[in-house]
């Protein structure tokens, strides 16, 4: 474990040394910030703070995350935004304490199926990735409130996402959706629905009227929506046409 309050640390890659001093952490030592360090490769030396809760690697150039970062156990947010990821590793799955995940402004093109064990993940950010699909195991994120997937390519989202019971707030602006499940008034707890620019043949399930907590939905001007929703309209629901 570390113990020092500042430590300083020696990362070579590709011939090249990148010195990354005045690391700082919070009391305790269970945060870490490498956020804009030059970092061409995931440092090993993170793994020496099996007490880690907090990890941020925002803006750098790793291009991957090592199966390793399933030996971090204690972690409970984690930013890698702003990096060269394609993919993220099975054993990220291993994180049951994660409730913070966010990857935002990547590469990232499918998530492992292990995703759906982060049995105590209330955000996910993926924002600006090459999602084309999701895996039906995101549907096992029974504590998930906040989907953020804005500017991917998804085609489809899975039914299994109606299982999350939690979910309070969907992102899905800038993508290629033709509809959403058929099911989605399971998800009685959502709030928000984003879908503006999410399809241009988006079809708006009649079932959506059935979500007594559904405050806002944001659409594009053109789709039809159903009537029922104009009647919550005039209730409680905001409709945004953009």
């Amino acid at each position: 474990m570390i113990k020092a309050l500042f430590f300083s640390i020696i990362v070579i890659s590709l011939g090249s040394c990148v010195a990354i001093k005045d690391i700082r952490y919070s009391k305790g030592g269970t945060s870490l910030n490498l956020s804009k360090k030059g970092l061409t490769s995931f440092p090993d030396e993170v793994f020496d703070n099996k007490e880690l809760k907090v990890l941020r690697l925002y803006g750098n150039k790793i291009d991957s995350i090592p199966e390793r970062i399933g030996e971090l156990v204690n972690l409970e947010k984690i930013y890698l935004g702003k990096n060269n990821l394609t993919s993220l590793p099975k054993s990220i799955g291993s994180l049951k304490n994660l409730r913070i995940l966010s990857a935002q402004f990547n590469d990232i093109t499918s998530l492992p199926e292990e995703i759906g064990d982060l049995t105590s993940l209330k955000h996910l950010s993926l924002n600006q990735n090459r999602l084309i699909t999701l895996p039906s195991g995101i549907g096992k994120l029974q504590q998930l409130e906040v989907l953020e997937l804005r500017f991917n390519f998804l085609t489809s989202i899975p039914d299994e996402i109606t299982n999350c019971a939690n979910l309070k707030f969907i992102y899905l602006n800038r993508n290629n959706l033709s509809m959403l499940p058929a099911e989605i008034n399971k998800l009685q707890s959502l709030k928000e629905l984003h879908l503006a620019t999410s399809g241009v043949l988006i079809n708006v399930p009649e079932s959506l009227c059935q979500i007594r907590n559904l405050e806002v939905l944001e659409i594009d001007f053109q789709v039809a929506i159903p009537p029922c929703l104009l009647v919550l309209k005039a209730n409680r629901l905001q409709i945004l046409l953009r």
